[in-house]
Parts: C-alpha cells; structure tokens; sequence
C-alpha cells in the first residue's frame, strides 16, 4: 500500500540525508485519548487500562502514516503549515493497519484485558486502532514495531527505509521555500527513481493538489 507521511522540511532532509523515519512513542501522539478508546467507568478499570498503557508506551512504537496526501488539514497541522514536505513509501499490505473511527467509547471489561490469551489480544487490538470519529480527516493507517535501539544522539527510535517502507513519492509543499534541487538530491540517493511533486493549491476545490506547470528535473 502507498502511504503518506507529512513532516517539516527540515526533518524531511534529515530522515532523506540518513534513510529513516522517527518512530513515535504512544505517551508523544498529539491524541491524548491513545489506548484509550474503552469506557472507563471504575477505578479498577482505569487503573488496568493505566497500566497496559504504561507498559505500551515504554515497549512499543508507531509509525503514523496516511493513505492521501491531498487534503490541506494535513499539510496545516503535519506539513508545517503547507511549507513542509510528504514523503510516500510503499508498504507490505500485511504491515498496515487500517484505524477505526468512533463517535463513542467502547465498552470493555477490564478482565478481558488482564486476563491474557485471545480475548485480550483481540482487544488491545481493537484498542490500537480506534480513535475518535473527528480524527477521521488523517484517514489513518498504522505500523507498528517495537522500541529496540535508541538513537543516542537523538533519544529517539528510527525505522530504516528498506524493502519493507521503500520511499516512492516526494511531494513538496504549496509553500516549501526551500531548494528544490537539493532536496531532490537528497530523495535520490534513496531512490534514484523516485517521483518528485510540486503542488499548488487547488482553483476549483479545497485540495492540494500537483503543479503541473513545474517539473523537477
């Protein structure tokens, strides 16, 4: 699948300069209701739920992708407010996963969740991938990984590019003021093949969408 990934440009160049992408901890997600999609009636079943999410977020990672990259909310709120850069990788079908949107919290039993084997497995994954129905703009997919080798300069987790998130696409921003030559040097080094999209706004819809008036050479 053909997903999408929206950064700043200076963070675009960083991860093109060294082939990778930041994988993001539950507890640093901009949703503070991650994992948290269960009604949470009882004091019990908020302290299991606590600590599930505890142990989630020191073990396991996300990476948060999503499956278009022409709606402008996300180059607002992940592309730097429209200067950013979208970075498109193709990944396995059988990594993704597709997020679930919901007008209301699940009901779940804290048992379930404590109890271990397939129904808490079934609901921890149910717990991964629901979020709020106003999330539903991102139209969301997911990969997730666990948390093995911490970069030391940074504290932070990387994903490699490689045959499993092969990067694609570059697609500049509608106000990236940035060399476009440079930073197309940087994406070909990744792929020498990779297609490089200048956009613009729109005329006729609320869209960002190619400029085909520019080609980068």
């Amino acid at each position: 699948m053909r997903v999408y990934n929206f950064l700043a440009a200076r963070w675009a160049e960083d991860d093109l300069t060294k082939g990778r992408i930041k994988i993001s901890r539950f507890d640093d997600l901009n949703d503070p209701f991650e994992l948290l999609a269960a009604q949470l009636r009882s004091r019990d079943v908020r302290r299991a739920f606590d600590a599930v999410r505890d142990h989630m977020c020191a073990n396991r990672g996300v990476l948060c992708f999503s499956r278009g990259w022409h709606n402008p909310l996300l180059w607002s709120h992940y592309g730097d407010k429209h200067g950013g850069i979208c970075l498109g990788f193709d990944v396995p079908d059988a990594h993704i996963v597709r997020v679930s949107y919901n007008s209301n919290r699940l009901l779940a039993a804290a048992s379930k969740l404590l109890g271990g084997g397939p129904e808490a497995e079934a609901l921890m994954s149910t717990l991964l991938r629901t979020k709020f129905v106003d999330w539903k703009y991102e139209n969301e997919v997911r990969v997730f990984t666990t948390l093995d080798d911490v970069d030391a300069a940074t504290g932070h987790y990387f994903k490699e590019f490689g045959p499993d998130m092969r990067l694609c696409e570059m697609i500049l921003g509608p106000r990236f003021s940035g060399s476009v030559t440079a930073v197309a040097g940087l994406a070909r080094k990744n792929n020498a093949r990779i297609s490089i999209i200048q956009t613009r706004l729109a005329f006729k819809s609320f869209k960002v969408v190619r400029n085909r008036s520019k080609i980068v050479h």
